[in-house]
């Protein structure tokens, strides 16, 4: 019997792809704020399309990375491994709040848990400790590093798991969880010393990983809670503080919304603060409250909303003894206001 297959829940999936739009258009509202702030004005003008192409171009190409060689690298490492093993495809975690990862290929066996990037490049490429270049004509130029992108999955989802599953699983991951990068239609490859194992077709990470079976690491209970953990995995828990009203007469913290890491001012922009949202409701409208602090630790609130609805969160604030300074309107954001916190 080959290996099983398993796939995320498609609801957690579709919540996934919601946040990642949002992260994306996050983003690109970034640059292109950069572009109006720190660039003249012809040129911040000529460069906004630009920016924006760019970032789309850039945001499809990892969306559909390995999309290629996915058929055949599943046939035939799946066929290659006994059911003991369970692979899952197009797997995607968000190991802390607002950082997504996606992989490729995951295979979960008695000798652990394997990452596999799977890459369709098409030419030839040469790589030395994770430094990559592919030929282009007669000159070698410099690429995105797989291995070093691979290294960056490994940090991640260790960070995932042991939080996910704690002591269930083994204490060193290093002796678990392994990454591996395969080609499926380079013409030329040439590796020295890089950190993670690379294979120039499906075939050899099949046979490699066939060859693993043989040392058990995980037993079949914890294997099986592995992948379960995978396929129900969902975003992380986003703390939502409710009605500003409403807590200054004692209501307890709820969660369930999503945080915004849209920076109020140039300086939260540097900084990248990251909050908590919070709705802030009156008999009269509703706002959204973002509280945070920069990476300084500076606290400050946002909210998005009328500047009637700003002063008034801020007169909540103040009853409270946090003491407020003065709200300002945010540069980059229409209806939206900001304060820092100052106790």
């Amino acid at each position: 019997m080959p290996a099983r297959t398993a796939r995320q829940l498609p609801e957690n999936r579709e919540l996934f792809r919601q946040l990642i739009r949002a992260k994306v258009a996050r983003e690109k509202s970034y640059l292109q704020a950069r572009a109006n702030g720190e660039l003249p004005s012809w040129a911040a003008w000529a460069m906004k399309p630009i920016v924006s192409v760019l970032f789309d171009i850039e945001t499809a190409g990892d969306n559909i990375k390995g999309k290629v060689g996915e058929i055949g690298t599943l046939m035939n490492v799946r066929l290659l491994l006994p059911d003991v093993w369970t692979m899952l495809n197009d797997v995607v975690l968000e190991p802390k709040p607002d950082e997504f990862i996606q992989l490729d290929h995951m295979l979960v066996g008695p000798p652990g848990v394997f990452l596999i990037e799977t890459k369709a490049w098409e030419g030839a490429f040469l790589a030395h400790r994770d430094n990559w270049k592919r030929k282009e004509g007669n000159r070698w130029v410099r690429c995105d590093s797989p291995t070093r992108q691979s290294l960056r999955h490994l940090k991640l989802f260790t960070l995932w798991i042991t939080e996910t599953l704690g002591d269930a699983v083994p204490a060193d991951p290093s002796k678990w969880i392994y990454p591996n990068v395969v080609f499926t239609r380079a013409k030329w490859l040439k590796i020295e010393g890089c950190s993670v194992p690379v294979f120039d077709d499906s075939l050899r990470l099949g046979w490699h990983l066939r060859r693993q079976t043989r040392t058990e690491v995980l037993n079949p209970v914890l294997v099986d809670r592995i992948v379960q953990s995978i396929v129900n995995a969902g975003p992380c828990e986003r703390k939502d503080v409710m009605s500003m009203s409403e807590s200054t007469a004692g209501t307890k913290e709820a969660a369930s919304t999503v945080p915004d890491t849209t920076d109020p001012t140039r300086e939260l922009q540097q900084e990248r603060a990251v909050g908590s949202t919070a709705q802030a409701s009156t008999s009269v409208s509703t706002a959204l409250a973002e509280q945070g602090r920069t990476r300084q630790g500076r606290p400050f609130v946002k909210v998005r909303g009328s500047h009637e609805d700003a002063l008034r969160i801020y007169g909540e604030y103040k009853q409270r003894g946090r003491q407020p300074t003065t709200v300002k309107a945010d540069k980059y954001e229409r209806d939206a206001w900001y304060f820092y916190l100052r106790g």
